[in-house]
């Protein structure tokens, strides 16, 4: 239908309302359109999907608003992967060698883009196509990843490289105890570490965090009233470390 009306103004009003309002609406896509869906699986308001039917969303994944995932050449996202918000993920990528156009050919390489589970990429994230990101795995924000990520690396830059690792132990325990996160779930609790408090020792308390009686943890609640939304968590206190 879109092939023969396309050219029509108010077919194109009426499709441009249509995609408007798609993406302001919170998992917009139908499950069915999809490789696999997994449950409880989280794709925010703002998330552009090119072919669905080639991309893997394992449980419990949360992909977060504005993020882009071109799935032609195949994308699997495995089990608890949280993306964050405008990252951008290619599986396919233009072939400019041997070519019969400029500046490149009107063939697409097929490069998929695997992604094991417990992976979390921060926001603006670039994965080009062929990556492979082992499990475990963190990518900073607006790390821009063209080789493959190994396992419980933690990556950051422009090309990304591999500043340090997860601690294996913590990993494996959480994993076997199924800790996912929930991607429906807000994060309330704040953590003000002992290198914050070092760093911003007069800071903090402008910004609402009274730290002077021992108190690191604290609850915000982005529905109360202004005033009232950070407020401490009794018996929590600051780590002498």
């Amino acid at each position: 239908m879109e092939k023969n009306f396309s050219k029509f103004p108010p077919y194109q009003i009426l499709m441009g309302g249509y995609l408007s309002y798609r993406l302001k609406q919170e998992n917009a896509y139908d499950p069915k359109q999809f490789l696999y869906f997994g449950k409880n699986v989280r794709v925010e308001a703002g998330v552009g999907i090119a072919a669905p039917e080639r991309l893997y969303l394992g449980d419990n994944v949360g992909l977060t608003q504005k993020c882009y995932i071109n799935a032609v050449g195949g994308c699997h996202i495995g089990r608890g992967c949280q993306i964050g918000g405008e990252t951008i993920i290619h599986t396919t990528e233009h072939q400019y060698t041997g070519g019969e156009s400029l500046p490149y050919d009107r063939v697409r390489l097929v490069k998929p883009v695997f992604i094991e589970d417990y992976v979390w990429i921060g926001h603006r994230a670039s994965i080009a196509p062929g990556v492979r990101i082992g499990q475990g795995a963190i990518v900073g924000m607006g790390a821009v990843v063209f080789e493959d990520v190994p396992p419980l690396a933690i990556v950051i830059g422009n090309p990304a490289k591999v500043l340090a690792y997860r601690s294996q132990q913590d990993f494996d325990r959480l994993k076997v105890a199924g800790e996912d996160i929930d991607p429906f779930k807000e994060v309330p609790i704040l953590k003000v570490a002992p290198f914050t408090r070092r760093k911003y020792k007069t800071e903090l308390k402008t910004f609402g965090f009274d730290v002077s009686d021992g108190q690191e943890f604290f609850h915000y609640d982005k529905f109360a009233k202004s005033g009232e939304r950070l407020k401490p968590v009794p018996g929590r206190t600051q780590s002498k470390t």
